[in-house]
């Protein structure tokens, strides 16, 4: 599924159905502290742009972002769904996926730069590793030939705010939760990272 089918197109997740989206409750706990992911996104996002020197490397940095994050989302998804189903040693699991870390990494930003190039290259590409995943970014293209910088800030925020509410759930929530597993669905998983995007969507307007 692409990136743009994956939230843009999504139904929104009205305030009064936040009970309806079980993990989002550990979203909601962080807000007003220091660590609220959307904050954190948020001075990311500063942080992004002081790093920019024009406003073209700003917007070439966002959709480079935008793709290694939602590339390594499916990560947390995968490690999330592995939990579920190995609860008894869910602590291992989230020590030896701290500890990959770095191979992982690379593996993404490689992946990132492929798809990079696809998008540079309006769509074509001569064949490379990740041309089976070109799909999921086609969509971007249209933002990437009309320099619509908006639309990136908008998706690097909410990825953002996925990334750091995933690492929360993870590192912070799940090692000493109890019965957690029982709602790592793959359905809770999605719909939780929808309600954080759509939150951030909101916040943005």
């Amino acid at each position: 599924m692409s990136m743009i089918n994956r939230f843009f197109k999504e139904p929104k997740i009205k305030e009064q159905e936040i009970t309806k989206v079980p993990l989002a409750k550990f979203f909601h706990d962080l807000e007003g502290g220091p660590d609220f992911p959307y904050n954190l996104a948020i001075q990311a996002y500063n942080n992004l742009k002081e790093t920019a020197s024009t406003e073209e490397e700003l917007f070439y940095f966002l959709m480079e972002d935008c793709i290694f994050t939602s590339l390594y989302a499916t990560f947390y998804e995968e490690l999330l769904l592995a939990i579920r189903m190995n609860s008894q040693v869910k602590v291992p699991l989230i020590n030896r996926f701290a500890d990959d870390s770095s191979e992982r990494e690379r593996v993404i930003a490689e992946q990132t730069q492929y798809h990079l190039s696809f998008i540079e290259n309006k769509g074509l590409c001569p064949g490379c590793p990740s041309c089976d995943n070109h799909q999921d970014v086609a969509e971007l293209i249209q933002f990437w030939q009309k320099g619509d910088i908006d639309f990136f800030t908008n998706l690097y925020i909410g990825m953002q705010t996925i990334q750091f509410s995933m690492e929360h759930l993870i590192y912070d929530v799940i090692p000493g939760a109890t019965n957690i597993s029982e709602i790592l669905t793959h359905k809770n998983v999605l719909e939780f990272r929808q309600y954080i995007f759509d939150y951030s969507e909101e916040r943005n307007l």
